[in-house]
């Protein structure tokens, strides 16, 4: 959703997640952007629910003091919307004229949205032709979230003094700061392992052909830590990040607290890797020719130790961690390699959004 254009020479994506906060901060740099600021906060502790921000003047807050510790001075941003909040589907219907496409799109979203098509924003985009019992069909990309979770993240982001100039999907920022501009036409599969939950995206070429969210992420391994360790929230975050790894079969380590951690998060890790799974099943079932050939992990929790090797080894497939720097211009004097690898997982949707600003310019 596209409230008015850019001015500024800085494209800027905040990313208001319900653990951190990450912005991003790109120049133009010829017919690629370079990376000039980013940075990263703690989101406050209570200020979520169901990863829409319920204080936004609390939360504001935090965006504004994440802003002053990048030197970020622009104020106008782009933003997402995300995970439960958002439903993405592809729909497909006759050709027919803008103004009758439109309603019968509306048409469509009632069917399968879960609650009122009155209380939503809602947007779509033809994504090209095909064929359908030898007719000519239109395939459609229908985009809808709620009006009060707009509503919120406008709130929020005008707490912090800022302007918010275009509103994205946070699963299309995922594609735009992961999938090279002229990819090839094969079908892979994007994980974005966020806190509370995580989405599976597929795309085929530049299409994308599914979304589903799902109710795990970083936070189920935290809580089961904390349950098996006997220790309190915080301790349980600094166990996952700093020893928290998945052990290979029948692998005895040194350190008898990595092992702790292992069984401790072992079920949620498989709970995940039945998810995908699923989740590769239902899509393969739907289009029984395509071909998935990679999976790319993103977010938090894909930091975690052996986790591409492991889904890997389950799937079948080939996983890697995604880069979002990776088709940026990047001064290694400012921003250290091994920072950007740290960072780079957390910090994909921010330059998805960032380079949607780009777009409307």
């Amino acid at each position: 959703m596209g409230l008015f254009r850019f001015s500024s020479g800085s494209l800027v994506g905040l990313d208001i997640g319900s653990d951190r906060l990450k912005v991003v901060e790109l120049v133009r740099a010829g017919r690629t952007y370079r990376l000039a600021r980013m940075a990263t906060l703690p989101s406050p502790a209570g200020a979520f629910r169901d990863g829409v921000p319920v204080a936004p003047d609390e939360v504001g807050a935090q965006v504004r003091a994440l802003f002053e510790r990048a030197g970020i001075r622009t104020d106008r941003v782009v933003v997402g919307a995300g995970g439960q909040t958002v439903t993405v589907r592809e729909v497909r219907v006759p050709p027919m004229t803008p103004q009758e496409l439109t309603a019968a799109v509306r048409y469509e979203a009632e069917r399968y949205l879960p609650y009122n098509v009155q209380d939503v924003y809602m947007d779509y985009q033809v994504l090209g032709e095909s064929t359908e019992d030898g007719r000519k069909m239109l395939d459609v990309v229908v985009v809808a979230t709620r009006q009060d979770v707009v509503q919120r993240i406008v709130e929020t982001v005008e707490a912090a003094r800022l302007t918010p100039v275009v509103l994205d999907v946070e699963s299309f920022a995922l594609l735009r700061a992961l999938r090279p501009a002229q990819a090839p036409e094969r079908t892979v599969v994007f994980i974005d392992l966020g806190a509370e939950a995580s989405d599976i995206v597929i795309t085929e070429g530049d299409r994308l052909r599914l979304t589903r969210n799902i109710p795990i992420g970083g936070t189920s391994l935290v809580h089961a830590l904390q349950e098996a360790m006997g220790v309190d929230e915080g301790a349980a975050r600094q166990l996952l990040e700093e020893r928290g790894e998945i052990l290979d079969e029948n692998a005895i380590p040194d350190d008898l607290t990595v092992q702790r951690i292992h069984d401790a998060i072992a079920p949620q890790v498989g709970d995940l890797i039945t998810e995908v799974r699923r989740s590769l099943d239902y899509y393969q079932t739907r289009t029984r020719a395509a071909v998935v050939s990679q999976v790319v992990l993103t977010g938090g929790l894909a930091r975690l130790r052996n986790l591409d090797r492991v889904l890997a080894a389950e799937l079948g497939l080939p996983v890697e961690v995604g880069n979002p720097f990776a088709h940026l211009e990047v001064n290694g004097a400012a921003f250290a390699p091994d920072v950007l690898a740290s960072t780079g997982p957390v910090m994909s949707v921010a330059v998805g959004l960032a380079l949607r600003g780009g777009e409307e310019r």
